[in-house]
């Protein structure tokens, strides 16, 4: 009887530990399940970012092309003297004898992408600083001030060619002459000399 009894009482503790440990399986595999379930989360708002980001990227690359498009058809207009064009040889004709030979170019094409008028900002360097001659600072071709007492600088001169445009641009709109630019300067007859510097162009 003793011995039956023993028997009966170590099945139930066997039975109890089965059961424990079940329990804690249970339990084990419901903290998986929760990490899981977050690691599941985090990949799926990776997953719609990245998507987010290939859209955005495809996104850009279309403008790129877009604005690289455009570029190449207004160089080759540009480049037609009968229809108005030749603005590139045309700044370079004027600024052929400072330091800005031979950027043409850059200011044309820094004003088709800003839609202003590509001969204003040369006409302004010419004003402000003899075309690169009595810079304010660096590369400071077009008489910028950073505060009222420091003056802009950019490293090189396309920079700045580009950074003007895009000033000029976000400040007055797509400015085709210098009588648009209020408050650029404070001489009275400022607008005159530049726009008397464009007609040269």
């Amino acid at each position: 009887m003793t011995v039956a009894i023993l028997a009966v009482l170590l099945g139930m503790r066997l039975a109890s530990a089965k059961v424990e440990q079940a329990n804690n399986e249970t339990k084990n595999h419901a903290r998986e399940l929760k990490v899981l379930r977050h690691e599941n989360k985090v990949l799926s708002s990776q997953v719609r970012h990245l998507k987010e980001t290939s859209k955005t990227l495809d996104q850009i690359k279309k403008k790129v092309y877009q604005i690289n498009k455009r570029r190449s058809s207004l160089v080759k207009w540009a480049a037609l003297p009968d229809r108005g064009g030749d603005w590139i040889n045309r700044i370079d004709r004027y600024l052929a004898s400072s330091p800005l030979a031979g950027q043409g170019r850059t200011f044309y094409l820094a004003a088709v992408d800003a839609g202003i008028e590509p001969r204003l900002s040369p006409a302004i360097a010419m004003i402000e600083s003899g075309a690169g001659r009595a810079n304010a600072n660096t590369n400071n071709f077009f008489g910028r001030k950073r505060t009222a007492s420091t003056w802009m600088a950019w490293s090189t001169k396309e920079d700045a060619i580009n950074n003007q445009a895009q000033y000029i641009s976000r400040m007055w709109g797509k400015a085709s002459n210098p009588y648009q630019m209020r408050g650029y300067a404070t001489s009275p007859v400022w607008k005159g000399k530049v726009a008397s510097e464009m007609a040269r162009i």
